[in-house]
């Protein structure tokens, strides 16, 4: 029975781990391309 829970919470956790970790890398690799496209042309949003 324990091995069953400790398998139910695996399950939950490593995927919000694994989220948090790609959204954190993520966002250090926008931040890092913001600071050299200053100068880069912006496209406008189109919207429909």
């Amino acid at each position: 029975m324990l091995d069953k829970i400790f398998f139910i919470i695996a399950c939950i956790i490593i995927p919000v781990l694994w989220g948090v970790i790609v959204n954190w890398i993520f966002n250090q690799w926008q931040d890092r391309s913001n600071d050299n496209s200053d100068d880069d042309y912006i496209f406008p949003d189109y919207q429909i």
